[in-house]
């Protein structure tokens, strides 16, 4: 596309190149802001991104608690006659982690050895709309469960991965025509996988994935709930901003990443989106413990529209101190402790 004299966005797949070489937001928003924008920059954006964490697919959960789930529950999957009884956490994990484990491996007891400052249950922000509520250690739903019907229209629509945010977004429209208490609870009940030869194989890889994916489909939904309603007094834009600063969460960056893709179909939201994700992920950065979600964080900094070279540094700094390859020299937070887990089972 980028070679055809005839190809009418031809400067637009060009930059799409750069992208694909650089990963920098600056050309994945020009792609978008093209100025004779149609279909084919759309998927001109889709090919930027492919292969691309939050551009086409969900980073994959990476907590102790979600490890031990995946391999219990593979091994179940397979066949073998196998019961985990109780398990233990050195640290306290996202709810959603443990929501998720619980589903794959079965009902079991989980002991946590601490919960370091800050502590995961305190929300960044009190707000209006909260998903998560602590019972001593343990992490509760604060939200009803959702109808059935919410549920059979979360594996309709989260069946696959979405090619882009863009065509995330239009196809989370039915999603969005939920009552928001549906959504909220979709978004802790954590209803199992659709019967589908994609999901049939993550149960004998990843079974914990499907409930990591499910969450950012859900706040997609959120995006397109009461879309008529302005949006800066809209219910979509409080439920997301009020989740993305709640307890330390899943929910917190799936919430981030439906506002970045606001920001990718509306120019006006990308101040504000820009500002969120940054504070986020200040937040992450500066607690003096293991965040499990500060890469995933990362990288929806590094594609979220109006991305500053302080900002990619920030974002390639966590990234580097979680891949424990930072170059001699380089300034980055103190490496943080990993997290261990044991078990029991028969």
């Amino acid at each position: 596309m980028a070679e055809a004299s005839d190809f009418p966005h031809r400067d637009t797949a060009r930059v799409a190149q750069r992208f694909r070489s650089d990963g920098r937001a600056a050309d994945l928003v020009a792609i978008l802001d093209d100025p004779h924008a149609c279909g084919t920059t759309e998927v001109l954006f889709a090919m930027a991104g492919a292969q691309r964490p939050w551009l086409n697919w969900v980073p994959m959960p990476s907590e102790a608690i979600t490890n031990l789930a995946d391999e219990f529950g593979a091994r179940i999957a397979k066949g073998e006659q196998l019961q985990l009884g109780q398990a233990g956490l050195s640290a306290a994990e996202p709810p959603s982690a443990i929501t998720a484990a619980r589903r794959v491996a079965g009902p079991f007891d989980i002991g946590i050895g601490a919960f370091p400052t800050p502590d995961i249950r305190v929300p960044l922000r009190r707000g209006d709309y909260r998903v998560w509520r602590y019972d001593g250690t343990d992490p509760v739903a604060a939200v009803a469960a959702p109808a059935p019907a919410a549920v059979r229209v979360l594996h309709e629509v989260a069946g696959q991965p979405w090619a882009s945010p863009l065509s995330g977004r239009v196809q989370a429209e039915p999603l969005g025509e939920l009552p928001i208490e549906d959504l909220l609870g979709l978004l802790v009940h954590l209803p199992g996988p659709p019967d589908t030869e994609r999901y049939r194989f993550l149960a004998v890889d990843s079974p914990t994935y499907w409930y990591r994916f499910l969450q950012p489909w859900v706040c997609l939904g959120i995006l397109r709930h009461r879309e008529d309603e302005p949006w800066e007094t809209s219910t979509r834009r409080r439920v997301l901003i009020d989740l993305a600063f709640g307890a330390e969460d899943w929910v917190s960056d799936a919430a981030l990443f439906a506002l970045v893709t606001a920001a990718f179909h509306e120019p006006a939201r990308r101040r504000e989106v820009h500002d969120l994700v940054r504070a986020r992920l200040e937040a992450a950065v500066s607690c003096h413990r293991l965040v499990t979600i500060e890469v995933s964080l990362a990288r929806l900094m590094l594609i979220t529209p109006g991305c500053t070279a302080d900002d990619r540094a920030l974002a390639s700094a966590a990234i580097a101190r979680a891949a424990g390859d930072q170059e001699p020299g380089e300034p980055a937070p103190a490496p943080a402790r990993r997290r261990r887990w044991w078990h029991r089972g028969r």
